[in-house]
């Protein structure tokens, strides 16, 4: 009857439900470079805290900027992040369900939508979410990610709130910043401080199309090379660093191509995206990418700078440790065969990979719950990209799961970004039946 009564009130506060997220989507916490997260927060914990929630906002040091890389990404303003515990009986277990509050960049150009608007419409000329039972979509940059997630997991504590549900063990719930470059300053900065605990953890971030269970690590390098400049037109007289960087990314393409891609790690009973199958990837498979790259002042002057960005995806297992020696060692391979290579490697920000059972009773409690409410029954899965699932299971040392709002039709990180209204009311749903079959309830 409790169960029932939640659902049912969930259902009839969709209305304010989206309100609220059309409130939060006007609040710009794109990254970089990251602004307004104090703003965000201090929403998220009057509302946190007028639901019985003992609730605080972190601000994480300056160390944690540091080792997320803030100058070269151009990080601004504070890193906030907020923690709330509401409170059971006996206080055990300890559930964590975690959402982020920042959001991908908005791209200049491309949006047929206000990015900041919450606009909804009845339809959506992408695709069809598959828990579309006529209730809209809503556009706007993070509704997907990962704020329609937030939403769902504050009013399902609301629903157990407001109908008197007592839990025994205690809910924390987090929404933290940095999650789309590292998440260092985020969760990473309140688990590797210890300021959140937990017995077990959601990572309310994903989509309604699989249970997450396994991710690959990064670690984003920077590697610069240094030459001598001179008049362009006599560049025999100076050390061109363009080329000098030339050299290290042809090695470190035959890197990836030829030792990389057959790095690989079974996950028995999980599933990788279907693209990526097409493309003969079925397993966690390490990865390489050369993202940014710039140098010189201009075609008259041989450059004496160029700095780049390489993000070097780790299969679960590997070590940062092992991945920045075995990365210097091909760039190093180059030098030994061009004494005038001079280069200098940096780190960003790093995180390492995961894998959970997908014979974890805990996580096949959660797909009972899923089919439940969605009457689907969704399958394990994996990615070779990251979440901040990965402090939750690697610091916090929790079994855990992600899961939540968004598929193929609601464009994550492009342009008209959406997500499905009835998606997000399941996620509500799916949340709240989690909170309080795994902490137990009695009215």
């Amino acid at each position: 009857m409790s169960e029932a009564r939640v659902l049912e009130y969930i259902e009839e506060h969709r209305d304010e439900m989206i309100s609220f997220l059309r409130r939060l989507v006007r609040i710009d916490t794109q990254t970089p470079p990251g602004l307004n997260y104090d703003v965000i927060s201090d929403v998220v914990a009057d509302k946190l805290f007028d639901l019985g929630c003992d609730v605080c906002i972190h601000e994480a040091p300056e160390k944690y900027m540091e080792l997320s890389g803030a100058k070269f990404m151009g990080l601004e303003g504070p890193r906030s992040n907020v923690v709330a515990r509401y409170p059971g009986k006996t206080g055990k277990p300890v559930l964590h369900i975690s959402a982020h509050i920042d959001t991908a960049a908005i791209q200049e150009e491309g949006w047929t939508v206000d990015p900041l608007g919450g606009e909804i419409t009845e339809d959506c000329p992408y695709g069809r979410s598959d828990s579309d039972r006529g209730g809209g979509y809503i556009w706007g940059r993070g509704v997907a990610d990962d704020k329609g997630e937030l939403v769902s997991m504050i009013y399902a504590l609301q629903a157990v709130h407001e109908l008197g549900i007592k839990l025994d063990g205690d809910l924390i719930l987090t929404a933290n910043c940095d999650e789309e470059i590292g998440g260092v300053a985020g969760l990473g900065f309140l688990m590797q401080e210890g300021i959140v605990k937990a017995d077990y953890g959601v990572q309310w971030d994903g989509g309604l199309t699989g249970i997450g269970l396994a991710a690959q690590g990064r670690t984003r390098f920077l590697v610069r090379t240094r030459g001598v400049s001179h008049h362009g037109q006599v560049p025999i007289l100076g050390v061109n660093a363009i080329e000098k960087m030339s050299k290290i990314n042809v090695a470190l393409t035959d890197y990836w191509r030829e030792v990389l891609l057959k790095r690989q790690k079974e996950v028995p009973g999980i599933e990788l995206g279907s693209a990526l199958k097409e493309r003969g990837i079925t397993k966690m498979t390490a990865m390489l990418n050369i993202g940014t790259i710039k140098g010189g002042v201009q075609g008259a002057t041989v450059p004496d700078l160029c700095e780049e960005e390489v993000l070097r995806g780790m299969i679960p297992g590997e070590t940062f440790d092992d991945v920045r020696e075995e990365f210097v060692g091909v760039i190093e391979a180059v030098k030994a065969g061009d004494p005038d290579l001079v280069y200098e490697v940096e780190v960003i920000n790093s995180r390492e990979g995961y894998v959970v059972s997908p014979e974890d009773l805990y996580v096949r409690e959660a797909r009972d719950i899923v089919r439940e409410v969605t009457g689907r029954t969704l399958p394990f899965t994996g990615t070779l990209a990251s979440t901040d699932m990965n402090y939750q299971v690697n610091e916090g040392g929790m079994p855990c799961f992600n899961l939540g709002v968004g598929g193929p039709y609601s464009n994550g990180h492009k342009q008209d970004e959406s997500a499905s209204i009835d998606e997000i009311v399941d996620c509500a749903k799916i949340a709240a039946l989690i909170y309080m079959r795994k902490l137990k309830t009695s009215d």
